[in-house]
């Protein structure tokens, strides 16, 4: 059976931009390694939910790897604190959280309190809030992010966020998005909760507050093993991928040089991913950096990261020996600072595939190849068929 090695790069995807004479950083960049891959691939574009869907990462990935978003979503937190380290039990609310600054009346200044770095002592300052019949487990993130996993009995999933997702307005107040009683019950935990982070963080210069979100209960997820008897690692520095790597039921490499950051040493993915090819039958690689690049509007800083992409993929160049697919989980557009509903460019490279006349992996030329307009959740079927482990329906 052939091997499998699917790189997603994050948010690597974009619309034109008039600075770069109206190409996108994937079309501008050089990438001679990447083009030359194209040379002997089937391509085309995928929308990784579905037309005219803007996702965010999580569901993005949920449904590249074959999981209908409608009956295995559970919100984002339970990944990003499965990422951290914090385990995660069915009944379990986890959220996702950030450091942020405000002002004496709660208006947020900022989301990220200055991307502050080393939180150990304010997730410190955290542990030390109590809430009656309730255990609470905190975990720091990269950066300004954090995790919280509530439990305890009679908890639910079903409610909105604090964070308001813009500077200038003030903290939200949780609400049940549901009658159900669990839902007021947790909605009230949270607020009390975010009085307390008030307290216990007023006296802090950048990051006196917590802002939540994204909170969720895991259902019953059969693992990627199970489902395609496949056995799957997941080699990433990013919290919430590792975290749906490990509730997936793959294994996780980390590695401290693995920082989800322009710095983040992508040659070392790729080789932990090539050696991880003996013990293992998918080979899942994320690299995120192009995704906050375009977030914070540097589209020259995307280009050159999408450059520092290619290098690390020369090894890759001549290995028909595998099956290797290289996408996006969305397009962020660097104009607007934040993920679109375009669809993104997809190959698909390696022995006995119908190459197509495509030999330029961009936006809009792989719009050319063989594969046409196709959903996140062909994925999968795609890549089964193509390693001898489709199954056939009908007589």
């Amino acid at each position: 059976m052939k091997k499998v090695f699917l790189i997603i790069c994050d948010g690597m995807a974009d619309r034109p931009i008039v600075q770069l004479k109206d190409k996108t950083p994937l079309e501008s960049a050089v990438k001679p390694n990447i083009d030359k891959i194209t040379t002997r691939s089937v391509t085309g574009l995928m929308h990784p939910v579905d037309v005219g869907v803007r996702p965010g990462s999580d569901i993005a990935h949920l449904s590249l790897f074959g999981y209908p978003i409608d009956i295995y979503y559970p919100g984002r937190g339970p990944f990003e604190a499965a990422g951290y380290g914090l385990e995660v039990k069915i009944g379990d609310v986890a959220l996702r959280g950030n450091f942020a600054t405000v002002d004496n009346d709660l208006i947020v200044l900022d989301r990220r309190a200055g991307r502050i770095d080393d939180t150990r002592g304010l997730i410190g300052k955290l542990s030390e809030i109590s809430v009656p019949g309730l255990k609470l487990f905190w975990a720091k993130g990269n950066s300004h992010r954090l995790a919280l996993v509530l439990r305890g009995k009679n908890l639910s999933g079903q409610v909105t966020d604090t964070d308001p997702h813009e500077t200038g307005i003030r903290v939200l107040k949780a609400k049940p998005q549901t009658g159900d009683k669990n839902a007021k019950r947790t909605a009230g935990i949270i607020n009390f909760l975010s009085d307390s982070f008030h307290e216990k963080l007023k006296y802090q210069d950048k990051a006196n507050f917590v802002l939540l979100r994204g909170a969720g209960m895991l259902p019953e997820i059969p693992t990627f093993e199970s489902r395609y008897g496949l056995k799957a690692v997941c080699i990433t520095g990013g919290g919430l991928y590792q975290g749906i790597g490990k509730i997936l039921g793959m294994d996780v490499i980390k590695n401290r040089k693995f920082t989800g950051k322009p710095n983040s040493d992508i040659s070392g993915k790729i080789k932990t991913g090539l050696a991880a090819l003996k013990s293992y039958d998918f080979i899942f690689i994320h690299i995120k950096a192009a995704d906050n690049l375009a977030e914070d509007g540097n589209f020259a800083g995307k280009k050159k990261f999408i450059e520092k992409i290619d290098r690390a993929l020369h090894p890759l160049v001549n290995r028909d020996d595998i099956l290797l697919i290289l996408t996006s989980d969305h397009t962020t557009s660097s104009e607007l600072k934040r993920h679109t509903a375009d669809p993104v460019p997809i190959l698909l490279a390696g022995k006995n595939l119908h190459v197509d006349q495509v030999n330029f992996f961009g936006e809009r030329e792989v719009s050319r190849g063989r594969l046409g307009h196709i959903k996140g959740s062909h994925l999968m079927p795609l890549i089964l068929d193509y390693v001898g482990l489709s199954k056939l329906k009908g007589a």
